[in-house]
């Protein structure tokens, strides 16, 4: 008995999965081109999207020499932005709470450390594009601090600003933890 069902809530599992595949085969419609916009010319984007990365990274170096003006240059003053910061495992929000958190890290950074990155992605689309990176520190004391991190970028008034940075502290390669045993 309690096989049959079985048996039969299995048939009814595959009846209702054919059921919905028919239904969004025929669900599909063909575009009429009359309805079909324009795509802004991502390759423009691109190109003024580099130029933000560039200036990024010039902004970078200058934040470890503890000079933030740079990259705060490059933020959206809006009160949607954001920063999730692994320096001090706080996330901040609002332009006046990300100032904060900015000039602090500069106070941390302590004017003098040095600063190597590793880009590993970015990409932009006609609104929105994003960076991810790896960030190394030493610091003056030669503490070492290394980071992962994501930052967004929006259009506003023609220009790309960042809204949105997440860093993480890498976690410690197997040889450096395999050498301290």
């Amino acid at each position: 008995m309690n096989r049959n069902i079985a048996v039969f809530i299995l048939l009814i599992l595959i009846a209702s999965s054919f059921k919905y595949r028919t239904k969004t085969r025929g669900q599909v419609s063909t575009v009429n081109p009359a309805q079909v916009q324009s795509v802004k010319n991502i390759s423009q984007e691109s190109g003024a999207f580099n130029k933000a990365v560039l200036k990024l990274q010039e902004g970078n170096q200058e934040l470890a020499k503890g000079r933030a003006s740079i990259y705060k240059s490059l933020w959206s003053h809006s009160e949607d932005v954001s920063n999730f910061c692994a320096m001090d495992g706080q996330e901040y929000k609002g332009w006046e709470s990300v100032e904060k958190s900015l000039d602090s890290f500069v106070q941390k950074m302590a004017g003098n450390s040095n600063f190597k990155l590793e880009k590993i992605a970015s990409q932009a689309g006609p609104e929105q594009g994003y960076v991810l990176q790896k960030e190394h520190y030493t610091l003056q004391d030669g503490i070492k601090v290394d980071l992962n991190v994501t930052i967004v970028f929006r259009r506003e008034n023609n220009e790309w600003r960042i809204v949105h940075r997440q860093s993480d502290k890498l976690a410690m390669p197997a040889e450096a933890i395999i050498a301290a045993k």
